[in-house]
């Protein structure tokens, strides 16, 4: 028998509302989804703050949810803040202050298991033939997991999402080149331990999850008449040409590109430059991309 479970993904730049049937330990029914940008961690995540208009927008957004939550029904609903909450000295109120205002209890999940969650959710949305890498770029972190079908074989978050990274390095639009490069050498050394997990475990492909890559699916797609669902891969000489693009560009000629949508379009800058540096030192020659991650991931973790 199926249930209807709701998940909201309180991302650093993205809420993410999820209301579907489960059954077996399986997403059989996506009924309802939604995305607001609220921007959590914009003008605080940096000094380990949130700040009282990124709260207000986020109750905003909670407002919406709960109303909609309400007219499914759900059973359950499964709260996950991550890493602007994380590390926030005033996250712990927050979170009070959501649970007094809509009754939602949140669970402020650590790096690793919002690594655990994010697995659980791309597994059930991409096949895992080989050893793969996972990816997903937040705004106040980053996830990677190697795995297989089976298994988390490694897993780790590292704070250095897109937000920090435009905070600490987007000083002009279009970026400097000196900065571009600072950018890609800081990335290069906060990820040693995923270099040393990669030497180790192998794995034979890259799958890229949540926003930034449904950005590249928007951008791909409207570039070349496809439907972004349609668009499961993009080779890497193809995301070479779009982050050429990204960094060449200020945010005016950014407005223009097909697909990219006004909330990423300075994010994408920081973002692209991440995932470029990442893409370069594995040396794969396509990205796969998930449709599902932590929303996806929230609703099937209880079950395993």
């Amino acid at each position: 028998m199926a249930h209807i479970k709701a998940s909201i993904d309180m991302g650093t730049n993205t809420f993410q509302l999820l209301i579907a049937e489960v059954e077996n330990d399986t997403i059989t029914n996506k009924l309802y989804t939604k995305d607001i940008f609220v921007r959590l961690g914009k003008g605080g995540i940096s000094n380990g703050e949130i700040i009282p208009e990124a709260q207000e927008r986020a109750f905003n957004a909670f407002a919406e949810f709960d109303e909609v939550i309400r007219k499914y029904k759900a059973e359950s609903v499964a709260v996950a803040a991550t890493s602007a909450v994380r590390v926030a000295n005033n996250g712990a109120q927050f979170i009070q202050d959501i649970r007094n205002k809509f009754g939602f209890e949140v669970s402020i999940i650590q790096g690793a298991e919002e690594a655990e969650v994010i697995y659980y959710g791309v597994r059930s949305d991409v096949a895992m033939n080989t050893t793969s890498i996972i990816m997903d770029i937040g705004g106040g972190s980053v996830e990677f997991i190697i795995c297989d079908a089976q298994q988390v074989l490694w897993k780790q978050s590292f704070e250095i999402g897109a937000q920090r990274l435009y905070d600490m390095f987007c000083k002009t639009d279009p970026m400097e080149q000196s900065a571009i490069e600072d950018l890609k050498e800081y990335v290069n050394n906060e990820l040693q331990s995923l270099w040393e997990a990669v030497n180790t475990y192998q794995p034979k492909q890259l799958i890229g999850a949540a926003g930034t890559f449904e950005t590249l699916q928007d951008i791909y797609g409207a570039m070349n008449s496809i439907s972004p669902d349609q668009v499961k891969s993009i080779t890497s000489s193809s995301y070479s040409d779009m982050y050429t693009m990204f960094i060449g560009c200020d945010e005016e000629a950014r407005l223009k590109i097909p697909g990219l949508i006004r909330q990423r379009v300075n994010m994408i800058v920081p973002a692209s430059s991440l995932l470029k540096t990442v893409v370069d030192q594995l040396s794969f020659d396509k990205i796969f991309i998930s449709s599902a991650s932590l929303r996806e991931g929230l609703l099937l973790r209880k079950n395993k």
